[in-house]
């Protein structure tokens, strides 16, 4: 605990970076005072919503796994599964490519279908952050959950080849922007996501949108004091307002994770990385209400009003968080392995170790018997 003095000499510094600091502040909301004139009412609309979401190991959290067996699973809200598999740090990645593909080269999976539709033949020339060795098991071991993200962008490619008998929104859980894919190859998938798009509004005339939605936003974290004092959403409705691209450079490191098409044409490097407009959203009637960082399919803009208004009463349902929306939720809720599922999934690593310990394999009953985390006893 800290001593009187300390504590005293702690308040002094902290009030003279504060007080220095307060020309960063007042530049903050001299930045933000425009977007108050900007905010829009969300007017409510009737459309369909599903969203997918993906969980891995990680989010797991397996007491034995002595391999770092990681599990890359899709899912969406209506519980459909559209990927499972068990991936570690060392798994060969021209083994893992292979799965995507029937023997015959065509695809078998989603992730396939991306990667031939991109015109690319392996992992790493899909994304720069696989890099394999020469005995093909990759460098890094956080590779998996770049490996995650592209399954999960693959997955969202495949759905808009449905059927659907509405309009539907398609709600992605993150923004619709990514650092992960090599090249221009982010570029490609954008324009052959637009195609889709418009190709099934040719074929059955059904609308597809795209929203992503985020939980946290370093553009947000930037500016919601700022917001406060300028009286931004200090409205009694839910609203929404469009973010410029400047304002969204000057809170990334990297201006090119905030540069979009409409900066392209201006003369600005091509964009490689961000597939959706930024938005600010409060979907609650209370001043007080959360307000989440909503990216908007770039070519969809236009529809921002019918996008955001499609989304509010499932955010207004938005359980246990609340106005937040629900389909997200139930993506997460059915994705997660827990109870049952999880004790499964432990058996499994377990029989998976007994098997490979061969005539040793008696060993491991005793070994899990062993607390192997003595130190949880000081909480205790």
């Amino acid at each position: 605990m800290l001593d009187p003095r300390s504590q005293e000499q702690l308040k002094e510094a902290i009030s003279e970076c504060t007080s220095s600091d307060q020309a960063i502040l007042d530049t903050l909301r001299e930045e933000i005072r425009p977007l108050k004139g900007s905010t829009r009412r969300i007017q409510p609309r009737a459309t369909t919503s599903i969203s997918l979401v993906g969980t891995d190991g990680g989010n797991n959290q397996l007491s034995f796994d002595p391999f770092l067996v990681q599990l890359v699973r899709v899912v969406d809200s209506s519980n459909n599964e559209y990927c499972l598999e068990a991936v570690s740090p060392t798994t060969n990645t021209q083994a893992l490519k292979n799965r995507q593909f029937e023997e015959e080269g065509t695809p078998r999976t989603a992730l396939g279908e991306l990667m031939e539709f991109l015109g690319v033949d392996s992992l790493p020339e899909l994304s720069h952050m696989i890099r394999p060795t020469e005995d093909g098991k990759p460098v890094s071991p956080s590779w998996v959950q770049v490996y995650r993200e592209l399954v999960e962008w693959a997955v969202l490619f495949s759905l808009l080849e449905k059927d659907y008998g509405t309009d539907t929104l398609i709600v992605y859980d993150g923004l619709l922007r990514s650092k992960i894919f090599a090249k221009d190859l982010f570029a490609k998938l954008r324009t052959g996501i637009k195609e889709r798009i418009d190709a099934k509004w040719q074929e059955s005339r059904r609308r597809l949108y795209i929203a992503g939605v985020a939980k946290h936003s370093k553009v947000l974290t930037r500016y919601r004091l700022a917001m406060v004092l300028e009286g931004v959403f200090q409205v009694d409705y839910p609203a929404y307002v469009e973010i410029p691209r400047e304002i969204e450079e000057r809170a990334y490191l990297w201006s090119e994770f905030a540069r979009g098409d409409d900066r392209e044409e201006e003369g600005g490097e091509i964009n490689k990385m961000v597939a959706g407009k930024m938005f600010f959203v409060k979907f609650g009637n209370q001043r007080r209400d959360p307000i989440w960082p909503v990216d908007i399919f770039q070519s969809q803009i236009g529809e921002a009003q019918t996008i955001i208004g499609s989304m509010l009463a499932d955010a207004i349902d938005g359980f246990p968080i609340p106005h937040y929306p629900r389909c997200l939720q139930k993506a997460h809720e059915n994705a997660a392995l827990v109870d049952f599922d999880f004790d499964i999934l432990q058996d499994f690593i377990c029989d998976g170790v007994r098997e490979s310990l061969g005539v040793q394999s008696s060993i491991l009953d005793a070994f899990r018997l062993q607390d192997d985390d003595p130190a949880q006893k000081r909480y205790r």
